[in-house]
């Protein structure tokens, strides 16, 4: 009797790290398939911008894995304080877009392995009576992440 709890206390311990491992994973910009592909998920950008400044916000997905990861959309919601002057992806990524909100659409049908794709926005920033900008919120949507999604977050802070 003794033994089989030992093997299961063991058991359960190894379920906690592993757990924890995957959940730590998605919070930090990456995130494990159920396929065993890795998938990240990166913002760059300015720490901060003086008011009516410009610059460029870089979203960056790549593969890490061994494998193909295959139909990732990807959505950019950007907040009212910042003026999206422009923006360019690579060949091969589809956008659609409501002219009516400040939320981009992006359709990957493949990222190979080692492979990373960049949309880049430059954008001026309204600051208002704000101190830094809302929140940056970059999903990517694929059926293999857990719960289905990766979310990565960023903020731009006003200049003195």
């Amino acid at each position: 009797m003794n033994r089989n709890r030992f093997f299961t206390v063991t058991l359960m311990i190894l379920l906690a790290i592993s757990l924890v491992g995957t959940t730590a994973c998605k919070s930090g910009g990456m995130a494990v398939t159920s396929r065993g592909q890795l998938l990240k998920l990166n913002i760059e950008h300015p720490k901060d911008l003086p008011d009516n400044g410009e610059d460029n916000l870089d979203v960056t997905i790549s593969n890490r894995g061994a494998n193909n990861v295959t139909d990732v959309l990807l959505d950019v919601e950007l907040p009212s304080q910042l003026v999206v002057l422009d923006q360019t992806n690579e060949r091969g990524i589809q956008v659609t877009r409501d002219p009516s909100s400040n939320v981009y659409h992006f359709a990957f049908e493949n990222i190979q392995p080692t492979e990373s794709s960049r949309i880049r926005f430059k954008v001026r920033t309204a600051f208002g009576t704000m101190r830094e900008t809302g929140t940056v919120k970059v999903t990517a949507w694929q059926r293999d992440l857990p719960g289905d999604r990766l979310i990565e977050t960023a903020v731009i802070k006003m200049r003195n």
